[in-house]
């Protein structure tokens, strides 16, 4: 039933930011499943029987890249895929998952939580509070127990530039049908970040027309665009030019260079990134940002960095949409599941919205099947890991 379940909500708009379709029908399945259901102006709802000895919690928004509108689901070599689009198994496995836990009718209590790839919205502004004391979140996506978190911030920086009229050569440098990848996760796998790809290939002594590349503030660039005006000849096409007003480039070129990307730091104690950053989108004057640590910590640290970097060029910054990192505690909990599951306890390289919601439990972990590189056209869950985590899950409520 959990795939049933989740091939049905694939049929349901719910890209962040536009989730109404969604949030309607898991208000009537709840209903219908005999639970008690609240919402709020969040989009969150929570589903809740009389006596709940656990909350189940998993977003119902998805990031939506390529043919989202129509997610055509293919089944190969014991995967699940989608054709040309995010397949929306991040967090769609999770919410498949809890509507077949409603199915059996235990003492269980479900939060869906609304918007959190744009910034834990729905988490962080949660206006019902759940009954249960321990929390199940279904958001991870490997077969590890998870017991912490990083935060995140994002950086929005806008470069005074000066701008002139200019007439000569236009050429066009573009890179496109990069592997992307989600900025926390898949931040150590190398992927390359097609804003510093192109980045590489400019010189100083160039003049720049324009520049746009990155797809969303979480995801790893697949493309980049720039067009440049040069006296020299180069390989690249030439496009028309009408003598348009252009930036004064030199100094957005040395900034975009001396930006760091990627890993910043590795906890050694659960072998995981614990700081990194993403230059995620670049339009012309504007750069922004996707900031990671896993620590209040290591966030300051992180940000102190920025700040004196951004002191060399004349810009505005912004930082926005700041959410906590989970802090590890190896519970009662945390002991109980891996006895069950015999998996390793690990912190992620991720937000999850544990971070958010620790005030509302005493404990919590994190949990989930394997799914890899979300937050692109390659994104795939592993059907084994699935079934596996759901027979996890009914042993641990026995």
């Amino acid at each position: 039933m959990i795939l049933k379940y989740f091939k049905q909500i694939t049929k349901i708009p719910r890209c962040s930011g536009n989730t109404e379709k969604m949030q309607e029908f898991l208000v009537e399945f709840a209903k219908k499943s005999g639970y008690k259901v609240k919402t709020d102006k969040y989009g969150n709802i929570l589903a809740t029987s009389e006596n709940p000895k656990v909350c189940f919690q998993a977003h119902y928004d998805m990031v939506c890249i390529g043919d989202y509108k129509n997610i055509e689901i293919i089944e190969e070599d014991g995967f699940l895929k989608a054709k040309n689009s995010t397949l929306g198994a991040d967090n769609g496995i999770g919410i498949a998952i809890m509507m077949d836990l409603m199915t059996k009718k235990k003492q269980l209590e479900f939060l869906f939580t609304n918007d959190e790839e744009i910034g834990l919205i729905g988490a962080s502004n949660l206006e019902i509070k759940p009954k249960a004391k321990k929390l199940i979140n279904l958001d991870s996506e490997d077969e590890n127990l998870y017991i912490g978190c990083a935060g995140g911030f994002d950086v929005e920086v806008n470069i005074k530039t000066k701008k002139k009229p200019y007439f000569g050569e236009v050429y066009q440098i573009k890179i496109d049908n990069l592997p992307g990848g989600h900025s926390g996760v898949d931040i150590d796998k190398n992927h390359p970040n097609a804003i510093k790809e192109i980045v590489k290939q400019l010189k100083d002594n160039w003049t720049l027309l324009s520049i746009k590349g990155g797809e969303r503030r979480n995801s790893i660039p697949r493309e980049c665009e720039a067009l440049v005006i040069t006296e020299s000849k180069l390989k690249y096409p030439k496009i028309e030019n009408k003598g348009k007003i252009i930036l004064n480039s030199n100094e957005l070129i040395r900034f975009l260079k001396a930006l760091p990307n990627g890993v910043l730091g590795i906890d050694k104690e659960f072998d995981v990134v614990n700081k990194s950053l993403n230059l995620a989108i670049v339009t012309n004057e504007k750069v922004i940002l996707s900031a990671r640590a896993n620590s209040k910590e290591l966030m300051d640290e992180l940000k102190m960095e920025l700040k004196s970097l951004f002191s060399f060029v004349d810009c505005e910054v912004k930082i926005e949409d700041e959410y906590p990192a989970w802090k590890p505690v190896k519970s009662e909990l945390a002991d109980i599941y891996q006895k069950i599951s015999n998996k390793n306890l690990k912190v992620i390289h991720a937000g999850l919205e544990t971070a958010v919601l620790g005030k509302y439990f005493d404990e919590m972990i994190s949990v989930g099947p394997n799914i890899y590189e979300p937050h692109s056209l390659r994104e795939r869950v592993e059907i084994d890991s699935i079934y596996k985590l759901y027979k996890e899950i009914e042993e641990f409520l026995k």
